[in-house]
């Protein structure tokens, strides 16, 4: 029995010994870890607007440059404002638009609003289009309003009224790049 107790015994010693070394099997490997860095993001944004001073007739129309003192139906009438663009981004594509009431009316007048953009000298298409490569640069928007001209628009009882040409905002509105 001896024999048979120790032959047991070096059968189990064998298995524990087999059974241990089966999670250490020899295999090689290595890990490195990376300095990744980091990214920066980019901005938009215009600066506050330097406007003339005062509503002006708009340049090939009646009263052209004239500051406006009292308007009378089918004059038209303009504003220009000048912002500087602040502009950085890799892939940055930003759209240039006016938000303007539809038709402004109030104290029964009734006018129609429109925007030009310039960014420099060079007339812009709506909605325009900034890039990072406009850092800086100035762009002008001129706001012309029509006060139509008839006997259903207008009409006698808008005399002495006061137009509020207000509400006019430009904005400056990031494109998704993908």
């Amino acid at each position: 029995m001896r024999n048979a107790t120790k032959g047991a015994f070096a059968a189990v010693v064998a298995a524990v010994l087999l059974m241990g070394g089966a999670g250490s099997l020899a295999s090689w490997s290595d890990t490195k870890s990376i300095a990744g860095g980091s990214v920066r993001a980019g901005h938009l944004s215009l600066s506050a607007p330097t406007c003339d001073a005062a509503w002006k007739y708009a340049q090939g129309k009646a009263g052209n440059g004239a500051n406006v003192d009292y308007f009378v139906p089918g004059d038209v009438v303009s504003k220009s404002c000048e912002f500087t663009i602040h502009s950085a981004g890799d892939n940055l594509l930003a759209k240039l638009s006016t938000q303007t009431p539809p038709a402004m009316t109030g104290n029964n007048i009734s006018a129609t609003v429109a925007t030009e953009y310039k960014l420099g000298a060079a007339p812009m298409t709506l909605p325009a289009s900034v890039t990072s490569g406009d850092n800086a640069k100035v762009v002008t928007a001129t706001f012309t309003v029509t006060f139509p001209f008839g006997p259903t628009v207008n009409a006698n009882n808008m005399q002495n009224a006061v137009a509020s040409l207000d509400n006019i905002t430009v904005n400056l509105t990031q494109v998704a790049p993908n």
